[in-house]
């Protein structure tokens, strides 16, 4: 007697999205990652400026070693955001489940809603730590490429890329909230160069 044959691989992708799909809109997890995603992706586009700031008037003209500066600064800005939004995550949807416990009396360990809890942690764990990481590694790339222009030249042109990155995310802030799309990305903009305009004040002190 022969067993039921085994869903084939497509049939099993499609399962799997219409699970995630399912604790997504339990958990009403896009929101909340929408949010994280505009806020950390600023805080990273302006932690990179602050960065390219002090390496410039440090006088760092080796492009090796602005790259090494922005990746470790990248790699702590994702570590962070992504381990500590999970904790912060976990915890208070842990507590919103327990308090549904104790609402119906009924354990929720094994069911769905338990799922979508940890899935929605995770979620927001790696749009939380991938949204400055990204931010700061499409800033560096134009040290990549200095066989084609000079150090000096990346910096501004990674400044360029960094203002660039605050008019899109502006634009996509105004796309939510359906307000205007420049209104939102001149006062982005505004942000970066305010956070710049201090940061070579600050270094200009300094020295």
């Amino acid at each position: 007697m022969s067993g039921r044959a085994r869903p084939s691989f497509t049939a099993r992708i499609r399962a799997y999205y219409r699970t995630l799909r399912q604790y997504h809109e339990i958990s009403e997890v896009g929101e909340i990652t929408r949010r994280y995603f505009s806020m950390n992706g600023f805080d990273g586009v302006l932690t990179t400026l602050g960065v390219l700031a002090g390496a410039y008037l440090g006088g760092v003209d080796d492009a090796r070693a602005v790259v090494v500066l922005i990746l470790t600064t990248a790699v702590a800005m994702g570590v962070s955001g992504a381990y500590g939004s999970y904790m912060v995550e976990r915890a208070e949807r842990g507590r919103a489940l327990r308090e549904l416990e104790e609402s119906t009396l009924t354990s929720l360990a094994d069911t769905t809603i338990a799922e979508a809890s940890r899935y929605a942690s995770v979620v927001v764990s790696a749009v939380t730590g991938g949204a400055p990481f990204l931010a700061a590694v499409v800033t560096v790339t134009p040290f990549l490429l200095t066989t084609a222009w000079s150090v000096h030249t990346a910096y501004f042109l990674a400044f360029g890329v960094a203002f660039g990155e605050l008019v899109l995310l502006g634009a996509y802030l105004g796309h939510v909230s359906r307000e205007s799309l420049w209104r939102y990305a001149l006062r982005l903009v505004v942000g970066g160069a305010i956070a710049l305009a201090l940061s070579f004040a600050l270094g200009e002190g300094v020295g």
